[in-house]
C-alpha cells in the first residue's frame, strides 16, 4: 500500500476533486440510501480475520466488494480531533502503542497518525475520512460517536460539520448520525439538519430504555431507521416501528442464516456486519 498521503494526492488527480460540492439529486432525498441497503459494514468492515479496524485499507476492500454504507467508530485525539477509533484501549493492542503520558487515555494525533493497525493497516482521521466521501461519492458515513452527553456531542458533531464544510459541504448530505438517546438528536438538530438519522438501542441501559419512548420519539422527530439488536428485538415493538414508515436495521451478524431468520421473522431492512457482502444477502431480501 501507499503511503497515505501519495494514495491521497493520487485520488485527488484522478477524481479531478476540487472545493466544488459534489451535488447528486439521489443523495439529496432524506434518507435515499435506505431503500437499496441492506449491509452496513461495521467499523469500514472487516478486512482478512480483523474487524474494528476503522482503516483505509478495509474500506477500500470493502467498497470494491460492492459496500456503499460505512459505520465508523469516532473518538477524540488529546488534542480533540476527531479520528476512526471503537476506543483506545483496544486501538493501543492493535497497534503496539503505549500512552505517551500516563494520565493521558488517547494518543496525540501525531502518534495515531504514524501507527500501523496489526502492523499493515492505516488508520484515519474524520478528515481524511471527508476526503474520501469525495473520491467516492456514493458512499455514506454512518457516525459511532459513543459519546452520549455534552459537550462531547456538540464537540464531536461541531467538528464533523465544520471539517466537512472545509473540504466539500455536499458530503454532509450523505453523513448520517446515529443517536442514542433523545437530548442527543436535539443537540445535533441544533448544528445541521441531517438529511438522515439513526435511532440505535444500544446506548441506552435498562433503566433508561423505554420502546414506547423510542416509537414516540421517531414518529414526532419523523426519523426513518432504527437500529436494534436481539435482545431489544420485541416483535410488536418492531412491526410498531415499522408501521410508522421507518426501516429496522440490526447488529451485528456475520452469518447468512442469523440475517435470514431475522428477515423471517421480524422483516428487517437489513443488518450491520463485518464480513457479509452484498454478495451474500441481497437474495435474501428478495
Amino acid at each position: 500500500m501507499k503511503s497515505l498521503e501519495l494514495l491521497f494526492s493520487l485520488l485527488l488527480l484522478l477524481s479531478g476533486a476540487s472545493s466544488t460540492p459534489y451535488y447528486n439529486e439521489a443523495y439529496q432525498e432524506p434518507y435515499a440510501w435506505v431503500e437499496e441497503t441492506h449491509l452496513i459494514a461495521h467499523a469500514f468492515g472487516g478486512i482478512e480475520d480483523y474487524s474494528y479496524t476503522n482503516s483505509l485499507e478495509a474500506f477500500l476492500q470493502n467498497y470494491e466488494k460492492g459496500q456503499r454504507v460505512f459505520e465508523v467508530d469516532f473518538s477524540f485525539s488529546s488534542e480533540g480531533t476527531l479520528v476512526a477509533a471503537h476506543d483506545w484501549s483496544s486501538f493501543y493492542t492493535m497497534t503496539g502503542l503505549t500512552p505517551s503520558a500516563p494520565e493521558l487515555d488517547a494518543p496525540s494525533l501525531a502518534e495515531f497518525s504514524q501507527a500501523t493497525i496489526y502492523g499493515e493497516y492505516t488508520p484515519l482521521t474524520w478528515e481524511q475520512i471527508a476526503w474520501l466521501m469525495v473520491f467516492f461519492p456514493d458512499m455514506y458515513v454512518v457516525t459511532d460517536t459513543k459519546y452520549t452527553t455534552e459537550p462531547m456531542i456538540t464537540d464531536a458533531f461541531t467538528q464533523i460539520v465544520d471539517v466537512a464544510i472545509d473540504v466539500n459541504p455536499a458530503i454532509l448530505d450523505r453523513v448520517i448520525p446515529q443517536i442514542y438517546n433523545n437530548d442527543m438528536y436535539i443537540s445535533i438538530s441544533e448544528i445541521h439538519p441531517w438529511q438522515s438519522v439513526i435511532y440505535t438501542l444500544y446506548g441506552q441501559t435498562i433503566e433508561e430504555f423505554s420502546y414506547d419512548n423510542v416509537l414516540e420519539f421517531v414518529e414526532d422527530n419523523e426519523i426513518k431507521v432504527v437500529t436494534t439488536f436481539p435482545a431489544r428485538s420485541d416483535l410488536t415493538f418492531i412491526q410498531q416501528v415499522q408501521e410508522l414508515g421507518c426501516a429496522v436495521y440490526m447488529h451485528t451478524f456475520n452469518d447468512t442464516i442469523q440475517v435470514e431468520k431475522y428477515i423471517d421473522s421480524h422483516q428487517i431492512q437489513g443488518v450491520y456486519t463485518d464480513f457479509l457482502l452484498p454478495e451474500d444477502v441481497d437474495h435474501l431480501f428478495d
